[in-house]
């Protein structure tokens, strides 16, 4: 009887040995953007688990909140443009790598008011709502340089995404910069009587957005980089190959409608593995778009850096 005991337990112990430790889940904070939704479609349909990883996306409100969340040490990585991912570190956050470009913005993210606005020119002394320590500062500044304008041309009121469109309706702020899926809650409101101003389609290319990781949780994880661009492309296959499908999946959790999530994805450009590999090849020009974007956010006062830290920001290295 000792003897069998013995045995068992013996099995019992090499059995445990012989099992893998579970993989640490990869946390990702994401914020309601069309061109994100990839992600949560590779999560839908199992790519992750296909091709190797634990990836796990926690819902948040707006840019300014999934940032948040990864200062804060909530999160591992978070879902971003350009603007909030060089900013993070400086703001206190861990150092970061950009893992993934998801799509440029060409038309997406916009400055919309009412009838009476008809170019930014017409803001000259108005209250323009957008988020000041991301990227609706960003491209406010950008728009009014369009116009050879400048934000002491407006009155800037710091607007979270969510506050806007009751805002608006009551008369606080004139125009506001927005984007998918609350700019086409604000357009569809009729009583508002609101029109785009400026879109991104006047900087194409400009805004990238992205996803990035801490440099420690990539050292712990060598193979996450290529294997979560490689379940991105098989969420892009996806809606290549079901669009119908996946539009309906990602709309639904966007809360928009299907035409209108179709409407937004022409006015951003996907990035496929392969166009990330080729960008993330020319280390030269990512880095010269980061080096202007922080530039352009010490000159708008939305923070204080010496930009030296946007040398390492698409080096996986710590």
């Amino acid at each position: 009887m000792m003897k069998r005991l013995a045995c068992l337990l013996i099995t019992l112990i090499l059995t445990a040995c012989g099992q893998e430790k579970p993989q640490q889940p990869i946390s990702i904070a994401i914020n309601p953007w069309p061109g994100y939704e990839l992600l949560y479609l590779a999560e839908t349909k199992g790519f992750y688990e296909k091709v190797g990883i634990n990836i796990k996306l926690v819902q948040t409100a707006t840019l300014s909140d999934a940032q948040r969340a990864y200062i804060n040490g909530r999160v591992d990585g978070f879902t971003s443009t350009i603007v909030e991912a060089v900013q993070a570190q400086e703001f206190g956050g861990a150092p970061l790598t950009v893992v993934l470009l998801a799509d440029y913005s060409n038309g997406g993210d916009v400055i919309l008011g009412n009838q009476s606005f008809e170019s930014i020119s017409d803001l000259k002394g108005k209250r323009v709502g957008c988020e000041v320590s991301s990227l609706g500062i960003y491209i406010l500044a950008r728009a009014l340089a369009v116009y050879d304008m400048s934000l002491d041309d407006v009155q800037v009121v710091n607007m979270e995404q969510g506050n806007a469109r009751k805002a608006i309706a009551t008369g606080e702020i004139d125009a506001v910069v927005t984007y998918p899926p609350y700019s086409f809650d604000m357009l569809n409101d009729k009583a508002l009587s609101n029109h785009l101003i400026f879109t991104t389609a006047e900087i194409p290319n400009e805004i990238l957005d992205t996803v990035s990781i801490s440099k420690e949780v990539i050292a712990l994880n060598p193979d996450l980089i290529p294997k979560l661009q490689q379940a991105w492309q098989m969420a892009m296959d996806y809606l290549d190959k079901h669009p119908q499908e996946a539009v309906k999946l990602m709309a639904e959790r966007e809360q928009i409608s299907e035409s209108e999530f179709n409407q937004a994805l022409t006015d951003i450009h996907l990035l496929t593995s392969m166009e990330q590999k080729q960008l993330l090849a020319d280390q030269q020009t990512l880095t010269k778009l980061s080096k202007s974007v922080c530039n352009t956010l010490n000159q708008v006062d939305a923070f204080d850096s010496s930009c030296q830290h946007v040398e390492s920001l698409f080096k996986p290295g710590i």
